[in-house]
């Protein structure tokens, strides 16, 4: 998308610069060019956006089971999982979420390469100044999404985590802070080795969450089993 966009767009107005400043029309054939790749683009979001959300959901929900796994057998227990209700509708509600993430791409991206666009042809800026902004604008947008992308397998992790420690009767767990953050959240950092339920989470800054929950927060916590690991700090 950022090839044919940017590609597009930069012949139109380069074909068009000397009037853009003084004549409405060459401003209006570039809006629809622009209605010509929104259109395109979403229907290709929209069309793979269940499949590439299913792929990210599935392989997050199987590496938070091995992890639950995982601590089970460090703690001297072999649980074999299989999928269940509680669990499906942990996934069923990240999948939503994703998809709906997925799908509002095209439309957010492409709406601020057209406010650039308009902009530029305003003020008569030339095609080297334009291009300098698109790909700006195309580097910030490649930033968020890496940064939904962990946002996102953070929560499903987080969700599918609880799931599975729920079906087990684990109740609460120790609240880890990750340490990983170069600007990590005070609270967060003061939160590490408290005890929380799993069906509420910490009240940190104003609202209840889980670790790993927050944006771009990569805290965890460890299960809590009475008489096995309640006293551990």
């Amino acid at each position: 998308m950022r090839h044919d966009v940017t590609t597009t767009i930069l012949r139109e107005y380069r074909g068009n610069y000397p009037h853009l400043a003084q004549d409405a029309s060459p401003l209006e054939g570039l809006h629809r060019t622009f209605g010509r790749l929104m259109d395109k683009w979403q229907s290709r979001f929209d069309s793979f956006a269940e499949i590439a959300a299913q792929g990210f959901v599935g392989q997050a929900a199987s590496s938070a089971t091995r992890g639950v796994s995982s601590a089970l057998k460090d703690l001297g227990f072999t649980v074999k999982f299989q999928r269940s209700h509680t669990v499906n509708l942990a996934i069923e509600g990240c999948l939503a979420e994703n998809v709906n993430l997925i799908k509002s791409i095209p439309s957010g991206c492409l709406g601020e390469v057209v406010d650039l666009v308009e902009t530029s042809a305003k003020s008569g800026r030339d095609i080297g100044a334009l291009t300098k902004d698109i790909k700006s604008r195309f580097d910030v947008a490649d930033s968020r999404a890496a940064l939904i992308a962990r946002d996102q397998n953070n929560k499903v992790t987080a969700n599918v985590t609880r799931a599975r420690q729920k079906e087990l009767g684990i109740k609460q767990g120790r609240w880890r802070h990750s340490g990983f953050s170069t600007a990590p959240r005070p609270s967060h950092v003061a939160a590490d080795g408290e005890i929380f339920d799993l069906d509420k989470g910490l009240y940190l800054d104003g609202k209840w969450v889980l670790p790993g929950e927050a944006i771009n927060c990569g805290c965890t916590w460890t299960m809590i089993i009475p008489g096995y690991n309640d006293g551990q700090p």
